[in-house]
């Protein structure tokens, strides 16, 4: 169940697991309680199989790496099923937050091996322990910010560090709010994403709807905010950049990309929520 079978069996995949519901916090809780305190697999997998799509969408960014589309999602669904493990419905945060780390790393390690690319720096080791670390306490991932005050060195040092181990995150990854309406959009995008696996007409216009919210609210962003979110996240005209890519395009320091990034976010989440 976990694992696709290929290129001929992708199809029959997508098609079974767009069967499984999305659960609600309260069903999770539940059965996240259920596994834990009765060692309840059924439980478990009722969970994992929630959130295949999840992996699915996740995996599709990846394409172009010498890889396939099933054996991306092999290797997401590794990541999916350690996440599974170790969630803990008492710290209050939803799976799907707390799995997309797991599922990119384990996407991003199999990349690296079929690559032949295993070296990392000491800092980029320090920093994934971390992030471990750091999902395992609060259930979501540490800003730039937040490791550069752990591991007690500059911002710019843990941006590099993380280009190591991570490629960019899309941007319903960085909102990291399980809560937030375009999460739910990207959600419901899993399922209908390049027809892959075709969503309820009520579904597609409520993506459609949740779509709109974000393109209104970053216009009420300033123009150097917006045209770093567009040209990090490949909105509109662009296609996506890196950090040090958009800082040299725009003659300014990556640190700078970066704050003016980080702080776009913020603000554009802000602006979704108040709407």
């Amino acid at each position: 169940m976990f694992r696709v079978a290929g290129d001929r069996g992708l199809k029959q995949y997508l098609e079974e697991i767009s069967r499984y519901e999305i659960l609600t916090r309260e069903e999770e809780f539940a059965l996240a309680k259920k596994a834990r305190e009765q060692n309840d697999t059924e439980a478990r997998k009722r969970i994992i199989c929630a959130n295949f799509r999840i992996v699915v969408y996740i995996a599709k960014r990846f394409l172009g790496e010498k890889m396939t589309l099933p054996e991306l999602i092999n290797a997401g669904n590794e990541g999916l099923v350690h996440a599974a493990d170790k969630f803990d419905e008492r710290k209050g945060y939803r799976f799907n937050t707390y799995s997309v780390w797991w599922i990119k790393r384990t996407i991003y390690e199999a990349i690296s091996a079929q690559k032949g690319i295993f070296r990392k720096s000491h800092l980029a080791r320090r920093v994934q322990n971390e992030i471990k670390k750091f999902i395992q306490r609060k259930g979501q991932e540490p800003t730039v910010d937040e490791l550069a005050k752990i591991l007690k060195v500059e911002s710019s040092a843990v941006d590099l560090a993380l280009s190591e181990l991570i490629p960019p995150y899309s941007l319903d990854e960085a909102f990291n709010d399980s809560e937030n309406p375009y999460i739910e959009s990207v959600r419901l995008d899993i399922q209908g994403s390049d027809n892959l696996i075709s969503p309820p007409p009520d579904e597609i216009f409520k993506q459609k709807i949740e779509k709109e919210k974000v393109q209104k609210a970053l216009g009420r962003l300033e123009a150097r905010e917006r045209e770093i979110l567009e040209r990090k996240f490949g909105l509109g005209e662009y296609e996506p950049h890196t950090l040090a890519e958009i800082s040299r395009i725009m003659n300014i320091t990556r640190e700078r990309v970066r704050q003016i990034h980080e702080k776009a976010l913020r603000k554009l989440r802000n602006v979704i929520l108040k709407d």
